[in-house]
C-alpha cells in the first residue's frame, strides 16, 4: 500500500488575453462531465476558486505527480503552478512551474526536505491526556520481558519522529 502524499496546489492565470485558460484547465484536468454537469474528480478538494486563480488539495501515491504538473504548464502556458506537498513517511517539498514567455520552455523550481513523519506528528502534538494514555500503553508493553527489558531508549516502542536518511 503506498504512502499518502498530500498536495496543496495553487494555480494562477493572470493573462487577460486568455481569460478561459484557467477554466479550461479546471474542466479538462480536475473535473469530469456527468450527465450535463461537471463535477470534481474524487481526489480533488477545491478550497478556493476565483477568476484568475484556484487553490485545491489533491491526493497522490508516494509523491506528487510531477509529470502531470509539468504537462499542465505546457498545456496551459499562461498559468503559474505551485504545489506544496508532504508525504506520510516524512518527506515534503515545494514545486513551482511556469512557461518562459521568451522561449516557451518550462521553468521549474523544486525543493525537498526531510520533515516530520505521520507518527511523529501524532507524537509531537498530543495533548496531556493523550500523552498519559500513550505513556501507560508503552509502560504495559515494556513490562513484558518478551518485548524489552526496561522502559528506555532501546525499547522497540520508541517513537520515530524524523525520517532517517
Amino acid at each position: 500500500m503506498p504512502n499518502d502524499c498530500w498536495n496543496h496546489i495553487t494555480i494562477t492565470c493572470e493573462n487577460p488575453s486568455v481569460p478561459d485558460e484557467l477554466n479550461s484547465l479546471v474542466m479538462n484536468e480536475l473535473q469530469n462531465k456527468v450527465n450535463d454537469e461537471y463535477i470534481y474528480n474524487e481526489t480533488v478538494k477545491m478550497k478556493k476558486r476565483g477568476r484568475r486563480g484556484i487553490i485545491f488539495n489533491i491526493w497522490s501515491a508516494w509523491n506528487p505527480d510531477f509529470e502531470w504538473l509539468e504537462s499542465l504548464i505546457l498545456k496551459y502556458p499562461n498559468c503559474w503552478i505551485k504545489n506544496e506537498w508532504s508525504e506520510e513517511g516524512g518527506f515534503a517539498g515545494v514545486w513551482i512551474g511556469r512557461v518562459d514567455n521568451n522561449n516557451n520552455e518550462a521553468l521549474i523550481d523544486s525543493l525537498t526536505w526531510d520533515d516530520i513523519c505521520i507518527e511523529g506528528k501524532h507524537y509531537l502534538f498530543m495533548d496531556e491526556t493523550e500523552e498519559k494514555e500513550d505513556e501507560e500503553a508503552r509502560r504495559k508493553m515494556c513490562e513484558s520481558p518478551a518485548v524489552c527489558d526496561e522502559l528506555d531508549a532501546k525499547c522497540p516502542r520508541k517513537k520515530i519522529i524524523r525520517k532517517q536518511v
